[in-house]
């Protein structure tokens, strides 16, 4: 079931975030100005209609682009710059040169900025650079404004990520539709809109078939996150379905990114259905994959998630989780790691000196985590909280340990209801019972049954158990 781990691979995976979600300009001039600018520079230096058409074209088909009535292909636009001593750039958008680099110049910057971790800032100067309306974007708006949807949903703010994102799936000009689409389920499915992120995702699957597009890298993206919202949404076996199919499709593919999609989220399911040394294979496939094209950052967030997975197997696979979550740390520190990356770290870190009885270490290591997750992240909150509890429960100080589990309740309280909560939640009905507050294990239990959308029979077995 979708854990703190399933959920982070599902978030950075389903359709990777940073330099994998960008959008290749392809303008679509239009024919009245562009028109125009022929006309003008034509007359400008002085050619006729015939001279500028030249061997190529002829004088009738000229005048009618200046008129607007012909929208010509991307050669044709080249050929009348090349003839107009001009840029093609110049034709299409009006912008000059000088203009279009120092405008792409600024978007550079700005991607930079998200690229690093600066999310805030990214945005920032995004935002100047879509708002100044000195500064000529022309087709880069598009590529600005997908930019700044990612910023916004990087810092969690999924609403004002969404509203940009529907309003470039509104734009027929759009020139890479899918990565929209794959963006928009994505941040539906973060906010708990698991029917419109389906919605947006069977549309786009839509798309993918009617253009033959099946086996190329978008397609497999937008496969993986909408498998990421069938599974949110319980049914586990479609998902299923969906990732074994884009695990055979990205098979032919080239493109090392969309492989390792595939086979992560493949890794997910197979955990759901509690087929951990699979879960674990395919994850490291997909990690062996990764290493050829992702930055260290995101690889070492990745394979945090990786070492977290191996805490959950049974029995835990300690050693290697040590090995794994102490090199993705410090990848985390050495390249500009989140917070809340390097919390999800310490606290499966944590763990592993609480399974090793060095409780000294793994509660200073809970407190750290606990303290970077702050409100922003509950999930590593709570577990650090369950950390702190089972440590003190093995001290023979059950009233401590109790608190701290409640400290987890709390936080979970606070959050949506979803299959990523259900593991923590399943986990602290087993604490609170072994702790003896049978009505917080109930409620613990119950909570659970909520998040994953499980029949009454098993929520029922859950009260028998008490």
């Amino acid at each position: 079931m979708q854990n703190p781990v399933s959920r982070h691979i599902a978030r950075q995976m389903a359709a990777h975030s940073g330099a994998m979600d960008t959008v290749a300009p392809h303008p679509v001039p239009d024919p009245l100005a562009l028109g125009r600018r022929v006309r003008e520079l034509r007359q400008r230096r002085g050619l006729k209609q015939s001279e500028l058409a030249g061997d190529r074209l002829s004088t009738a088909y000229v005048s009618r682009i200046e008129s607007g009535q012909r929208r010509p292909e991307r050669d044709v636009v080249g050929y009348l710059a090349e003839r107009l001593s001009t840029t093609t750039d110049f034709l299409v958008t009006g912008i000059g040169r000088d203009e279009m680099a120092d405008a792409r110049l600024k978007l550079r910057y700005a991607e930079l900025a998200l690229h690093s971790g600066e999310a805030a800032e990214a945005e920032r100067l995004l935002r100047a650079l879509i708002e100044d309306a000195s500064v000529p974007l022309g087709h880069l708006r598009v590529d600005a404004e997908f930019s700044l949807a990612r910023s916004l949903e990087i810092q969690g703010r999924l609403d004002d990520a969404i509203h940009v994102l529907e309003g470039l799936r509104a734009d027929r000009d759009v020139p890479q539709p899918l990565d929209v689409a794959i963006a928009l389920s994505r941040c539906y499915r973060e906010s708990g809109d698991l029917s419109r992120a389906i919605d947006v995702g069977d549309k786009g699957m839509r798309v993918v078939e009617e253009l033959g597009l099946r086996g190329t890298e978008d397609a497999v993206k937008l496969t993986v996150t909408l498998a990421a919202a069938y599974f949110e949404r319980g049914d586990t076996a479609h998902a299923h379905h969906l990732c074994q199919t884009a695990v055979e499709d990205s098979e032919s593919s080239l493109v090392p990114a969309a492989r390792a999609a595939a086979y992560w989220n493949a890794s997910v399911i197979a955990s759901e259905r509690g087929q951990l040394s699979a879960s674990v294979a395919l994850a490291e496939r997909a990690l062996a994959l990764l290493g050829e094209t992702m930055d260290d950052r995101n690889l070492s967030r990745l394979r945090g998630e990786l070492g977290l997975l191996l805490l959950r197997a049974e029995p835990p696979d300690v050693d290697r989780a040590e090995r794994v979550l102490d090199r993705a740390r410090a990848g985390l520190s050495a390249n500009g790691g989140s917070g809340v990356d390097l919390a999800r770290c310490d606290s499966g870190i944590a763990l592993v000196r609480l399974h090793r009885g060095d409780f000294e270490n793994a509660t200073r290591l809970a407190r750290q985590a606990l303290a970077a997750a702050g409100d922003g992240a509950p999930m590593v909150a709570a577990s650090s909280s369950i950390v702190l509890g089972r440590v003190a429960w093995a001290r023979g100080d059950a009233d401590s340990a109790r608190g701290h589990y409640r400290d987890a309740v709390a936080t979970l309280t606070s959050r949506a209801a979803d299959r990523s909560a259900a593991t923590v939640w399943y986990e602290l009905g087993d604490l609170l019972d072994q702790a003896g507050d049978l009505a917080a294990a109930r409620d613990a239990y119950r909570s659970a049954a909520a998040s994953m959308g499980l029949r009454a029979e098993r929520q029922a077995l859950a009260e028998i158990r008490l």
